[in-house]
């Protein structure tokens, strides 16, 4: 929920319109809209767009050529898969390419050089039967985005806690989130406080994850 409010704030005091969420999963973010907002979800996998709730508009499509039209939407959301893009600038570029003039993306992943990113390319990389080789959010990023046509109004780093009511309920999410099939929640709890970090509210604990926020205006 904290990474869905991030990257919809930015977006709280725009009008109502049309929001692309590229790429999209299962259509998670389309619950966290404001009533009035229009959603479509983009994504190359036909497991992630046959998740999506019923009803719910979504496109089949690479991430670097969606079937819409020049200035087709008002926003665009891209939450936590950049990181697995080999062509970031050319995911920018349709992103502008979509974009009405005056219409704002919103950028969050996992940020290069931070405990989230070693956990990624660490442990889960050593557990994960497929590997984990994320290309986080580095130094290149703004000149990246504004080569494509936009102009940064933020750039930060945003608490995004991932909140649980036990231990082994936070374990047991991250081993499947993470596909780390011969752990038990256990060992993965443990990892995760260790190299990530776990605080407490009310006795309930948190994995302290913490993503980059880039809010991008197309200019």
């Amino acid at each position: 929920d904290a990474e869905f409010e991030a990257v919809l704030e930015p977006l709280r005091d725009r009008p109502d319109g049309l929001l692309c969420d590229l790429p999209s999963g299962g259509g998670y973010l389309a619950e966290f809209l404001p009533p009035a907002m229009g959603y479509i979800g983009v994504d190359p996998s036909k497991d992630f767009i046959d998740a999506c709730p019923a009803g719910l508009d979504r496109i089949k499509a690479d991430v670097t050529n969606v079937p819409l039209g020049n200035c087709s939407v008002d926003y665009i959301v891209s939450l936590a898969a950049l990181h697995h893009e080999p062509d970031v600038a050319a995911v920018f570029r349709e992103m502008r390419r979509l974009l009405k003039a005056g219409g704002r993306a919103v950028i969050a992943d996992v940020a290069a050089g931070t405990r989230p990113a070693v956990f990624l390319n660490g442990f889960v990389d050593r557990n994960n039967p497929m590997g984990h080789d994320g290309h986080f959010l580095d130094e290149r990023l703004p000149g990246l985005l504004e080569g494509a046509g936009f102009e940064i109004a933020d750039d930060r780093l945003v608490e995004t806690p991932w909140k649980f009511d036990a231990m082994e309920q936070a374990g047991e999410f991250c081993r499947k989130l993470f596909w780390m099939p011969s752990l038990d929640a256990a060992t993965v709890v443990d990892a995760m406080d260790r190299e990530i970090g776990l605080k407490f509210d009310e006795g309930k604990p948190q994995v302290c994850w913490v993503l980059r926020r880039l809010v991008c205006d197309a200019v």
